[in-house]
């Protein structure tokens, strides 16, 4: 009896022994293999990404799905990540053997960087003091700096080739963009810098003659020249069109007005451009951002715009040698006719022809990145070996 007493006991202690040993694993090791079918039975539920961010915020306040390894982890991919990004810049720089700075000093150039090159800006704060970025386009390594602190001998001049963007419509805008020029023919002379372009915002009424005497072509030293507006210097030789692009939305507009004109812009078919002190205008490409199709007056305004060397189907000479899907015309008599052809289109036509001048609007803006490239190479390089 009392030997079966003693086995009774001692298989109960040996019971609970293997129970406390099970209970412990449970502990210890169950809910760590939990978490992640919880994860994954959530996820093929479809989760709501503020829930996702819930769980992870609550795993650092010590709930059960807490990682301790979380930060390490978090480190070591952020090691990576860092690594592989000095091997792509490192390869990247290996094959840029052409630098060239950008010195943004009209609004123009944001056009340029921002919807052109689609660069970045930092800091991103509009009203910041300097602002730089850069961008790889080919083997040619692009660099862009703008801002108020962006002033003549105030900051370093540390390359060779330099493209210098300036507002020449006013009289004012031109004493403004002549000094820059005469702080650049200072670099070129002193030998601190050996090639430079220019982009220029002209003249609505293409009066440039004023930045005549630093062209290279006259003995100055501006090697190209990329100017706005229908001018009859444009050769595609050293003197090149440039579009006029988006307006720059001016401080005293609001975000609400801004949201307006946008919305405004999505829900119009067609966008009406009516001339102004010139043909080309704005709006013009504000639409094209929308998908909203320009119907553009396509006659000449007054001055000494058209009439190029190269191209007589002036006005907007480079919208339409790129075939811009526009509705071009003459005279606003035409208007009702166009209107009545709208109502003619179904939906579905309407979005096809929304987005393929989207498309087209795309394409416009790559070919001229690539454009405005190889003419750079081809022009500061043959120099150099010249």
């Amino acid at each position: 009896m009392r030997l079966t007493r003693k086995r009774l006991c001692s298989f109960l202690i040996a019971l609970y022994c293997l129970f406390s040993l099970y209970a412990a694993y449970h502990v210890f090791f169950g809910r760590r293999r939990r978490a992640p079918a919880a994860s994954s039975r959530g996820l093929r539920k479809g989760v709501a990404p503020a829930r996702e961010r819930r769980g992870r915020e609550q795993s650092t306040l010590g709930s059960e799905e807490w990682n301790p390894w979380e930060g390490d982890e978090k480190n070591e991919q952020q090691h990576r990540f860092k690594t592989s990004l000095q091997i792509l810049n490192k390869s990247t720089k290996g094959k840029t053997d052409f630098h060239v700075q950008i010195w943004g000093k009209a609004a123009i150039g944001l056009y340029l960087w921002e919807h052109i090159f689609e660069g970045l800006l930092d800091p991103t704060d509009v009203t910041a003091q300097w602002r730089e970025g850069n961008s790889v386009v080919g083997r040619t390594y692009y660099s862009f700096i703008t801002g108020p602190a962006v002033v003549p001998g105030y900051f370093p001049v540390d390359v060779n080739n330099v493209v210098l963007i300036l507002n020449g419509r006013e009289k004012a805008k031109v004493f403004y963009a002549t000094q820059w020029l005469l702080y650049a023919q200072n670099l070129v002379q002193t030998q601190k810098l050996q090639h430079l372009a220019v982009v220029l915002l002209g003249n609505e009424h293409c009066h440039n003659e004023w930045i005549s005497q630093f062209l290279k072509r006259n003995g100055g030293f501006v090697e190209l020249l990329f100017i706005i507006y229908d001018s009859p210097w444009i050769n595609d030789m050293d003197i090149f069109q440039w579009p006029l692009g988006v307006a720059t939305w001016q401080p005293q507009e609001t975000n609400e007005s801004l949201k307006n004109y946008q919305d405004a812009l999505l829900q119009s078919d067609l966008t009406l451009c009516p001339v102004g002190v010139n043909t080309e205008c704005y709006r013009i490409y504000e639409a094209c951002s929308y998908g909203s199709v320009p119907v553009v007056e396509d006659i000449m305004t007054a001055g000494s715009c058209g009439n190029m060397s190269v191209n007589h189907n002036a006005p907007l000479q480079l919208l339409k040698s790129m075939d811009a899907p526009f509705i071009f015309i003459k005279n606003w008599n035409e208007l009702p006719a166009i209107l009545e052809k709208e109502k003619t289109l179904i939906l579905q036509e309407k979005i096809q022809r929304r987005k393929m001048l989207l498309h087209w609007y795309q394409h416009f803006k790559t070919e001229l990145k690539m454009r405005f490239t190889n003419i750079l190479e081809s022009s500061f390089l043959m120099n150099n070996k010249g």
